[in-house]
């Protein structure tokens, strides 16, 4: 009698185990489903008409006006691509890519001292506004990237002042476009627009000459960069 009360203890027991595990199971399953739901819906790229371009052609170039370029600036964010703009002597006089930008904030908040090679190569790229110490025509600084962190409103906030040419404050920083900008300096030229598609495998730093040097080890990525180079 004992031996068939334990044995219905133990089946008791294994079925209310199964009950348990089922439950679990289906409850993780939910959260699951959930979270993915959740984060299409905070994804804005999801809404958004993403670039692509043709496998068996990596590059395309066609002539654009400012008026071309200037919607592009406000999706580089959005849809996580970069953008450089050139002028008639072929140096770059800005660019627009979240990945350097963040790096470029990154670098700027560490000593000098302590900044690693890739840092230092960043901020002598994008950290030096010019021999006289401000912001001048046709240079690529980043003013420290003080928009970084806030996608929606700050960064947005630093194209309005790249492309019209003004000058303000974003997080405490001045950013100072009022000499090098888009519309003022070259609202009337014309632009040969380059994108470019390519698979890398770590981090890139952007040279002014517009080459890019890869570091690191990580798995293989797509880049897409779009390049306007002004034209005489």
């Amino acid at each position: 009698m004992e031996n068939a009360v334990e044995a219905m203890k133990m089946a008791f027991g294994m079925i209310v185990f199964v009950i348990a595990l089922s439950a679990s199971m289906y409850l993780l399953n939910t959260a699951t489903s959930t979270s993915k739901v959740l984060l299409y819906y905070a994804d804005e790229t999801n809404y958004l008409d993403n670039i692509n371009i043709n496998e068996n052609s990596n590059i395309t170039k066609r002539t654009v006006t400012v008026d071309t370029i200037i919607p592009t600036l406000y999706r580089y964010y959005k849809e996580n691509f970069a953008v450089q703009i050139y002028n008639k002597q072929g140096k770059l006089i800005q660019i627009f890519d979240v990945n350097i930008e963040g790096k470029v904030r990154k670098a700027a908040g560490t000593i000098a001292s302590r900044r690693t090679g890739e840092q230092m190569a960043l901020m002598s790229l994008y950290g030096v506004p010019d021999a006289t110490g401000t912001p001048g025509e046709n240079n690529p600084y980043l003013f420290e990237a003080p928009w970084i962190g806030n996608t929606s409103k700050d960064i947005k906030t630093r194209v309005d002042l790249f492309v019209r040419g003004e000058c303000a404050y974003i997080n405490g920083t001045r950013v100072d476009y009022t000499k090098n900008n888009l519309l003022q300096k070259h609202g009337d030229s014309k632009f040969e627009e380059e994108f470019i598609e390519y698979a890398y495998k770590g981090d890139t730093i952007s040279s002014e000459d517009g080459t890019e040097t890869i570091t690191g080890n990580a798995k293989p990525e797509t880049k897409i960069v779009i390049i306007y180079r002004e034209l005489n």
